[in-house]
């Protein structure tokens, strides 16, 4: 139990942010880095970083055995070699379904059944939406043809070895990954 006037029984003070101004401080491959600045509720004046993105997707695609695919590639961000799901931008244009279609097929070389079942944003500093597709019944249909920038390796998983490497931390799609398997009665 929380003491009386503690944040958890404090209404939040979610209203009246006042933005004041808004900068463009990076801006390259899609991407860029805002400083907008904020009049709290307070009355205090705040910088805050938001980074702009393109909305992306990932699949949780299972063939017909329920195997689960993943890839492996090198991250800059992590430095390393992590596990995804296939996924991507949303070209413009593009509806998540589509991006999720073209993704799939072209990472994998696998179709399926696919339909978007949730999202999220990408952190509470990213104004980037993340949307979820699940594929059934995925069968190879090409060989994969990534882009030039992709280095990958496909793997088809089991669900127990799923659920080992999302809590390896070897992941980078976690979230996604748990919208998937709840959306299929999986978790």
């Amino acid at each position: 139990m929380s003491e009386p006037g503690s944040p958890v029984d404090r209404p939040a003070r979610n209203g009246n942010w006042e933005e004041l101004s808004r900068t463009t401080v990076y801006e390259a491959y899609g991407r860029s880095v805002v400083e907008a600045e904020y009049r709290l509720p307070s009355g205090a004046v705040d910088v805050f970083s938001i980074r702009q993105d393109r909305s992306s997707v990932a699949v949780l695609a299972l063939t017909v055995t329920g195997e689960v695919l993943v890839t492996r590639q090198f991250r800059p961000g992590p430095g390393r070699l992590v596990h995804e799901l296939p996924g991507g931008y949303i070209e413009d244009g593009e509806t998540p379904a589509a991006a999720a279609e073209r993704e799939l097929l072209e990472e994998t070389g696998y179709a399926g059944d696919l339909e978007v079942v949730g999202s999220c944003f990408a952190d509470s500093y990213s104004s980037a939406v993340r949307f979820c597709a699940v594929s059934r019944n995925c069968t190879r249909e090409q060989s994969p043809r990534p882009d030039s920038t992709e280095f990958m390796e496909v793997s088809e998983v089991s669900l127990p070895e799923l659920r080992r490497l999302l809590r390896s931390g070897d992941v980078t799609d976690v979230d996604l990954a748990y919208i998937g398997l709840d959306a299929l009665g999986l978790l």
